[in-house]
C-alpha cells in the first residue's frame, strides 16, 4: 500500500502462500493504488492482498480498493495488517479480512 514501508508481514504471507503452491506476484512496498490496479489487470489475477502496518496508509488502501472495484470488479481483495480490523475491512469494501498470515492463507 502506498506510504507503507514495512514488508515483514507481506513477506510472511508470500512465503506461506508460495509454500502452499500459490503463484504470488510481489509488487514490493510503498506501491501506489494505480500501479496495484494496473498490474492486477495486466496479470489477470483473481485476488489482491493488501497489508498495512501504519494508520497513515489506510486512506491509500481504501483508494486502492475503490480503484479495483471501478476497473476490475471481479478481482477479490483480502486485507490484513496490525492496524486493521474486520470492521474497517467491511467499511472499505474488502472481500476478506485476515487477522494474521495463517488466516490469510486459509
Amino acid at each position: 500500500v502506498k506510504g507503507d514501508i514495512h514488508d515483514i508481514g507481506k513477506n510472511i504471507v508470500k512465503v506461506l502462500l508460495s509454500n502452499y503452491g500459490f503463484y504470488v506476484i510481489d509488487l514490493g512496498k510503498d506501491v501506489p493504488p494505480e500501479v496495484i490496479c494496473a498490474e492486477a489487470i495486466e496479470q489477470e489475477v483473481k485476488l489482491v492482498g493488501l497489508s498495512a502496518l501504519m494508520t497513515t496508509t489506510l486512506p491509500s488502501m481504501e483508494k486502492t480498493i475503490k480503484l479495483l472495484r471501478q476497473k476490475a470488479p471481479d478481482i477479490k481483495v483480502i486485507v490484513g495488517g496490525a492496524v486493521l480490523t474486520k470492521e474497517y475491512a467491511d467499511m472499505v469494501g474488502a472481500d476478506c479480512y485476515a487477522k494474521d498470515a495463517m488466516e490469510g492463507v486459509r
